[in-house]
């Protein structure tokens, strides 16, 4: 099973950590990684390819 890394991103638009997300599709480690979104955006990636970006940041 590939591992995706869904990195949480802060208000100054950084990394500010990330989590592993085992999934079999991108479209499920899109899903699985809604559950990291709490005040910050998430970027999933799979390697050296960004699958998408999930906006859950509060904006100024």
């Amino acid at each position: 099973m590939p591992t995706y890394r869904a990195f949480l991103i802060n208000g100054d638009n950084r990394v500010s950590s990330y989590r592993a997300v085992d999934a079999e599709t991108d479209a499920e480690a899109l899903k699985a990684a809604r559950q990291f979104v709490d005040g910050c955006d998430v970027e999933v990636w799979y390697l050296d390819r960004k699958i998408g970006r999930i906006e859950g940041g509060k904006r100024s």
